[in-house]
């Protein structure tokens, strides 16, 4: 877009997600060593798409990516960062139509009205997260539930029976096949679904307790023990959610030719990555909110958007000033885009 001003059977014996959702863990400040590009079937450029929601669109992170205010898609993103440093020797070409606010039924329309027919290489997306009302949850549990007490937990309880609905599995998957229904039926053209991550450190850990008296807001909530447990709980369920939709989709490809040598869809779970030692942790690890030895919930460690805080000297005026707390600064997207060229280049391998 131009910028205005395993084979199957195997896959599914070793349980596919186990091996496309963990990465290793490298320092995100450490150069990034691109690799010769030996799997796209055509000459370059490489050609792919962003699409999806704020957690893809990045609002607050930087200039303006263009003109369309709504969308809030700004230069921090992770898709406009690895533009820049793409993970391999092949010049590329982004189209980046990532909406703020996008349900499964906004991305959908975005693949359907807004992506060309057989163009992309690949695409990536994160969705699901505003279909049980994620971004809402985080402003009434954390923001208006001191002027609206009971608020937080209705939308709680809302959220996690939309969750738990039949309809969701059925509208990622909708997704899903248009997305597929865009590119080449042909193992070499993929999507890649990043999921979300918890808000705050691990509330078992006293040190994190310091927290307690805080909040967001000017009086209440206080960012409780029981509150941040709820609130990461709830993240943990829709990514878990997440990769039992994306797996039985997997199954689903069982029998198709271009699925046969290895799964077209690789689900990344930032929340659930693996160091050199084959231990587990997660992105943001030690960059939550409430972290032990941190006294701020706007501390610079932190790699999320607290209220009323900035990215940039960059201006933000509403509602991309509201839009974008409790999401990724840009810092936070320079993670999420160096797990991405890592699962890039594992694959989409050197073919012989």
């Amino acid at each position: 877009m131009t910028r205005s001003p395993l084979t199957h059977e195997d896959a599914l014996t070793i349980h596919p997600l186990s091996t496309n959702l963990l990465h290793k863990r490298q320092d995100i400040g450490s150069p990034f060593s691109p690799v010769d590009d030996q799997f796209t079937p055509h000459d370059p450029p490489v050609n792919w798409c962003a699409l999806g929601d704020s957690y893809t669109a990045g609002p607050g992170t930087g200039a303006d990516y263009d003109t369309d205010k709504r969308c809030a898609r700004n230069v921090g993103s992770y898709a406009v960062q690895m533009e820049a440093e793409f993970p391999f020797n092949v010049t590329n070409d982004l189209d980046f139509i990532a909406c703020s606010g996008g349900t499964s039924t906004d991305t959908l329309v975005q693949a359907r009205d807004l992506v060309p027919q057989d163009r992309h290489d690949f695409m990536v997306t994160t969705v699901g997260g505003n279909d049980i009302g994620f971004d809402d949850i985080a402003i009434e549990c954390l923001i208006k539930a001191g002027i609206f007490p009971g608020d937080c937990d209705v939308t709680l309880a809302t959220a996690k029976a939309l969750l738990a609905s039949p309809n969701f599995e059925t509208n990622i998957h909708a997704v899903y096949d248009a997305v597929f229904a865009k590119m080449k039926d042909d193992r070499h053209y993929q999507l890649y679904h990043i999921f979300y991550h918890r808000f705050f450190s691990d509330v078992s850990n006293p040190a994190s307790d310091w927290c307690n008296r805080k909040t967001f807001a000017i009086v209440n909530p206080r960012l409780t023990r029981a509150l941040r447990g709820k609130l990461n709980s709830l993240a943990d369920a829709l990514n878990k959610r997440l990769e039992e939709v994306a797996e039985n989709y997997i199954r689903k490809q069982q029998g198709k030719a271009s699925w046969s040598q290895g799964s077209r869809l690789i689900a990344i779970n930032p929340d659930r990555l693996t160091n050199d030692k084959g231990e587990e942790y997660a992105l943001f690890d030690g960059h939550r909110f409430c972290e032990p030895g941190v006294t701020s919930l706007r501390d610079p460690s932190v790699w999320f958007f607290a209220t009323i805080a900035k990215d940039s000297l960059e201006k933000r005026q509403l509602p991309e000033f509201a839009t974008q707390t409790f999401h990724p600064r840009s810092v936070g997207f320079r993670a999420i885009k160096r797990v991405l060229q890592e699962s890039l280049q594992k694959n989409r391998p050197a073919e012989g």
